[in-house]
């Protein structure tokens, strides 16, 4: 009697589908639970959260639009902050200091956006690599310091988040603010240096386009080029690489630099997309949950990418249950960190097993 025996692959697929299936199960199961907790009618609240993260079933508090906006934008600073953090991992970075990159970022799209005198057709684009340029230039200190004397740039990157907070806080304050307002914040972007919507219905801008183009760019880099194949060596095993002639200091911070003008672009878009200026509170905090995504997306650019989009529905979604019912809106933050630890004990299960 023949014994039916799967091939290597097809139990690698199987467990992917398993560990997926068994997170469905996670999320929903911590998702019903922190309803139950806050006192909510189980299927009155999914209703609710469905029409937060996708629209549907219509109503007339959250329409379609309504829904797509709020998770097309949070997908796009998601994404681009996962995209940095995954990338830094892939070298064997642990990158941090996204927040700071982004806020760095934000910055000097802000004061580049009200300049006078920059034709108008170069005015988005140069505001735009001004963002990312700031933001890789906020990672080179971190990353020469990882490279040259061994510092660890978990340290480093959270310090210099710290430092981008006040500095911007302190600019804004003192030489950047509107002088039309009261308020802490920049004069808004000229119309030159906007990102167009994408639709007359809806306002989310191209940057979300920009951003998934760029998820398909890294994807290639990452799995299609030399560079992208030392850099993955590096991080796997930096002795190894060593050995086999990858110039792993140049790799390294080459990615930590690439990082960093991921986040910092995250924020040019915000400014230049959404906000149209920079100000005091200004959202720093995808900057973190990049880490998130990163992890969950297993620092690959596909499943990062579908991860972004997964926890921008989820986080529309819990904060239309907190708008309509008075529900927690931390849920989806509880929720996501519950993913975070069952990703990780996945990882752990699969070190040992290999070790």
């Amino acid at each position: 009697m023949k014994t039916f025996r799967l091939n290597p692959s097809s139990r690698t697929w199987m467990q992917r589908l398993l560990n997926a299936l068994m997170g469905a199960g996670v999320l929903f199961g911590t998702l019903t639970l922190l309803i139950a907790l806050a006192g909510q009618p189980i299927g009155a609240s999914y209703r609710i959260l469905l029409q937060g993260a996708i629209g549907f079933p219509p109503s007339e508090q959250m329409t379609p639009l309504d829904a797509w906006d709020g998770v097309l934008h949070d997908m796009t600073l998601l994404l681009l902050t996962g995209l940095s953090v995954g990338l830094a991992l892939q070298a064997g970075l642990f990158n941090i200091g996204a927040a700071g990159q982004l806020l760095m970022g934000a910055l000097i799209a802000a004061w580049l956006g009200v300049q006078q005198g920059i034709p108008s057709s170069l005015h988005l684009p140069l505001t735009l690599l001004a963002g990312a340029f700031a933001g890789a230039l906020w990672a080179l200190v971190p990353a020469l310091l990882k490279v040259w004397r061994g510092a660890h740039e978990v340290i480093t990157t959270i310090m210099f988040n710290y430092i981008a907070l006040y500095l911007t806080h302190w600019l804004v304050v003192e030489y950047l603010k509107d002088p039309a307002g009261a308020a802490p914040q920049t004069a808004p972007v000229r119309a030159s240096a906007q990102l167009p919507p994408l639709g007359n219905f809806i306002a989310t801008s191209w940057g979300i386009v920009l951003t998934v183009v760029i998820a398909m760019l890294l994807w290639a880099i990452l799995y299609r080029t030399v560079w992208g194949y030392e850099t993955r060596a590096t991080g796997a095993n930096r002795d190894a690489a060593d050995a086999a002639g990858i110039p792993t200091r140049r790799r390294i911070l080459e990615a930590m630099l690439l990082a960093g003008a991921l986040a910092g672009l995250a924020g040019a878009i915000e400014v230049c997309g959404s906000q149209y200026r920079f100000f005091e509170g200004f959202p720093s905090e995808y900057g973190f949950d990049g880490i998130a995504v990163a992890l969950m997306g297993a620092n690959h650019p596909a499943w990062t990418t579908l991860t972004a989009f997964a926890l921008g529905a989820l986080r529309n979604g819990a904060y239309n249950l907190h708008v309509v019912t008075g529900a927690p809106k931390e849920i989806a933050m509880i929720v996501q960190a519950v993913l975070i630890l069952y990703v990780a004990a996945l990882r752990l299960r699969r070190g040992r097993l290999e070790g």
